[in-house]
């Protein structure tokens, strides 16, 4: 059963504006959510634009459809295009344009709930589905959205613009105290994984396996520790680097105070994403304690690590060396080594899509750039 609202033809960009306007009045009016609203007005207009950009225009409908006991709001948008080559690429996020046309493709499909695209060469056709929880019938849904559109139309363009600031500061402060208590949460569990290895520490009979216990309960806090300060955070979406490495740091020297290592940081204050920071915190906690491991084993009294970070022409530029001995030929012997702490760092550097970069003359320091 479908009902059809409305239909806006795709010929200049003030159209696309109006087909967001419409699409996120339209979900209001059916009672979604307002991070429902925007996320499906956003995905509607992106495929507009492609539309209008790269299709030579076309036309955007909206109505609501119910199948299968689910009532939804449907968009569909008519290119006037020759169709869309590499379709199957472009959807999973792995085209690479020069034109820019295709690149919304992936984008839109994460935002709504129903997606399909059929494309020819006579155009394209790409259908956006929102689920709805409401019980009324989708001719009383599009009667109700109609009026909307009309008493709408005679509002003032100022209003209605800070209505939508308001919803899309709404739904912020909704998504940041969401990834607050995510990271919250996640901290706690982390923290009761890390108690648990700790307990089985105690009870462990042989001292390799005590040792083995301690190394997993420091790559677990090297994760935690990004998590405590995002959960703390104004900014839940990036990490003080040097916060985070300074916290990192004292609890290492803490655990590792028989070894009599002493750990200086001269980091930078760079904001980094949540995963760039968490990988560093645990290449960091790898090669550090990976210097403690050294030094107890050739009996030195007291060790040396130096953490040094700052940021150059959009990267970042990390540096740990340590006071040793250091170690001949240092990048191909780690490169054939079986050591798991250096296959983790080789493993996070990859991540990053970092590069590494060894020195074993003088004790051994490892300096890793990482695009940021």
């Amino acid at each position: 059963m479908k009902s059809v609202v409305t239909s806006i033809n795709l010929e200049q960009d003030a159209d696309v504006s109006h087909t967001r306007r419409t699409a996120r009045l339209i979900a209001k009016v059916a009672g979604a959510p307002a991070r429902d609203q925007i996320r499906f007005a956003t995905a509607v207009s992106e495929i507009s634009r492609n539309a209008l950009q790269y299709a030579k225009g076309g036309v955007t409908e909206f109505a609501f459809d119910r199948s299968a006991n689910i009532t939804r709001l449907m968009a569909r948008v008519q290119d006037k295009g020759n169709g869309i080559t590499a379709v199957e690429t472009m959807l999973r996020g792995r085209h690479q344009s020069h034109t820019g046309a295709g690149l919304g493709l992936s984008g839109s499909q994460k935002l709504v709930d129903d997606f399909d695209l059929k494309t020819g060469s006579g155009g394209t056709v790409v259908t956006l589905g929102l689920q709805l929880t409401t019980t009324k019938r989708p001719e009383e849904l599009a009667e109700a959205t109609a009026s909307a559109l009309v008493q709408a139309s005679h509002g003032s363009p100022m209003e209605e613009l800070a209505e939508q600031n308001r919803a899309l500061r709404d739904s912020l402060a909704e998504q940041q105290f969401l990834l607050r208590e995510l990271h919250h949460r996640t901290k706690n569990n982390l923290a009761i994984i890390q108690s648990l290895a700790i307990m089985q520490a105690r009870q462990a009979t042989t001292e390799e396996t005590q040792e083995a216990l301690s190394v997993l309960t420091n790559r677990i806090q090297a994760f935690a520790n990004a998590h405590n300060f995002l959960h703390r955070a104004e900014d839940v979406t990036q990490v003080d680097l040097k916060q985070h490495l300074e916290s990192l740091t004292d609890r290492l020297s803490s655990a590792l105070g028989d070894q009599q290592l002493t750990i200086t940081c001269r980091v930078d204050a760079v904001p980094v994403a949540f995963d760039t920071a968490t990988e560093l915190a645990l290449i960091v906690n790898e090669l550090v304690t990976n210097v403690a491991k050294h030094a107890m084993q050739s009996g030195k009294v007291r060790g040396l690590v130096v953490i040094e970070a700052h940021q150059d022409a959009g990267k970042l530029h990390l540096r740990i060396a340590d006071d040793g001995e250091g170690l001949p030929d240092a990048e191909t012997v780690l490169r054939n080594s079986k050591s798991l702490g250096w296959r983790i760092v080789e493993g996070c550097v990859r991540k990053l899509n970092g590069t590494i970069d060894v020195d074993g003359s003088d004790g051994l320091a490892i300096t890793l750039t990482v695009p940021i």
